[in-house]
């Protein structure tokens, strides 16, 4: 006799015995998967990935670039006279502000050579390269001088490597630049062209970049820009002097490592 089933279950038809079984065994073995799976995942070691051997470390950070720093040697055109380019006003300065160096002293005294000696002191080029030596520098500019004219090239020669070899010695991660004697006008003497052949020389040997401001006529065809006493560059004189000697420092300190030469806005004279 069919037991009374209540509510919703009453409509409902009851499975055969055949259907029973085949429900209890879907039952039986969804329970059985179900718990291999739990088994399986609480059993389960995590793979570990090893990086092969070559794999490259990371790269160390770079380090903050800094101001460069320039030295310069030389004579009254470094130094600057009563008629123009003392101080801020000078080329060093001008140069050392444009490109953000942090600027030396310039070593300089009016009337001293590679060979001839300063009235005032009887400094000579290699006597302020010993006497004031600037190990820190990048670029060292070593800028002269027509007061070596009365004197042997071979002297000038000799007394030219030897001031490249004192300031190397001192700082020889220095980048070299050394210009030769300047004239005012387009009639140079003959007498100051083995002058400059002489330093030219000097400074191929040793490897420097060399500036010729005879050949590239460096005042020949300017007006206001030397002083009364046909000789020493005014300040107008001095920022002209800056025009051509930055491009030529910002290009020697472009290929070394570290160094941030700040961006000027001065267009160089072509």
């Amino acid at each position: 006799m069919a037991r009374d089933r209540p509510g919703f279950f009453a409509r409902l038809p009851l499975p055969s015995r055949t259907e029973g079984l085949v429900i209890l065994a879907v039952l039986l073995v969804t329970a059985i998967a179900v718990g291999i799976s739990a088994w399986y995942a609480s059993t389960r070691t995590p793979p570990v990935f090893d990086p092969p051997d070559d794999a490259a470390a990371p790269a160390p950070p770079e380090p903050d670039a800094r101001a460069p720093v320039l030295a310069v040697y030389g004579d009254w055109y470094v130094s600057g006279t009563e008629q123009g380019g003392l101080g801020p006003a000078g080329w060093p300065a001008l140069v050392s502000e444009r490109i953000g160096a942090e600027a030396t002293v310039p070593h300089a005294v009016a009337g001293a050579g590679y060979v001839a000696e300063a009235a005032t002191t009887g400094d000579t080029f290699p006597t302020l390269a010993a006497g004031a030596p600037e190990p820190e520098a990048d670029v060292t500019i070593v800028f002269g001088s027509r007061n070596d004219y009365q004197v042997p090239p071979a002297a000038i020669t000799a007394a030219a490597t030897q001031t490249y070899e004192t300031i190397r010695a001192a700082a020889p991660g220095t980048v070299l630049l050394v210009i030769g004697p300047a004239w005012t006008d387009a009639a140079v003497p003959a007498e100051l062209v083995p002058v400059r052949d002489a330093v030219q020389a000097a400074a191929t040997a040793a490897g420097a970049t060399f500036l010729d401001p005879l050949t590239e006529g460096w005042f020949f065809d300017e007006t206001g820009l030397i002083a009364a006493d046909a000789i020493s560059p005014t300040d107008a004189g001095h920022a002209y002097l800056a025009d051509r000697i930055e491009p030529v420092v910002r290009g020697l300190l472009a290929d070394e490592p570290g160094l941030d030469p700040a961006v000027d806005a001065t267009e160089p004279p072509p």
